[in-house]
């Protein structure tokens, strides 16, 4: 391959990779409200939790809320083998005394329990062990406000409902 070819596919390579990391998505702290709203409501809610971190989630707004929901995903990532894991832990619902808001705290010592298979070598692979996650109601409109303690990580995705069917009686 001459050096003309080599330089023009490394040139692509790299504006391919502007493009694509222009495009992902930022992580959602409490640093970086999108909407000025939100950050006037986040002063509501605690800044610190001592041993925790404070993750804060903003949902852009959607036409059909109500169809939609968001999970709450605690844990770590770390090598396991083929033994099935899983962490200790659930998130707890706390109000924000006079204003009517709730924020999450994931309430976990971090210990990964998993069955006792013995595993051929070379079974072990990165995986993301995760607590009990929770569902909550899709809302736009206010910050979702999550303490995680320290050494673990808060994942979460949003989940859509699809098309009522109608069920047949029998």
């Amino acid at each position: 391959m001459n050096a003309r070819m080599c330089l023009g596919r490394h040139l692509a390579l790299l504006t391919l990779v502007g493009v694509l990391s222009a495009c992902a998505p930022l992580p959602m702290t409490a640093a970086t409200p999108s909407n000025p709203a939100a950050a006037q409501e986040l002063q509501a809610f605690p800044a610190t939790l001592a041993g925790h971190a404070r993750y804060v989630i903003e949902l852009p707004a959607l036409a059909d809320e109500a169809e939609h929901q968001i999970e709450l995903i605690g844990g770590k990532a770390m090598t396991v083998d083929c033994n099935a894991h899983g962490m200790d832990g659930r998130f707890q619902a706390r109000d924000v005394p006079g204003w009517g808001y709730t924020y999450w705290v994931l309430n976990s010592r971090g210990e990964v329990r998993s069955t006792l298979m013995m595993c051929p070598p070379g079974s072990a692979k990165p995986a993301f062990v995760q607590a009990e996650p929770r569902m909550l109601r899709y809302n736009s409109k206010l910050p979702v406000v999550v303490f995680v303690p320290e050494g673990l990580q808060l994942r979460w995705r949003v989940w859509s409902a699809g098309a009522p069917r109608e069920a047949l009686a029998r």
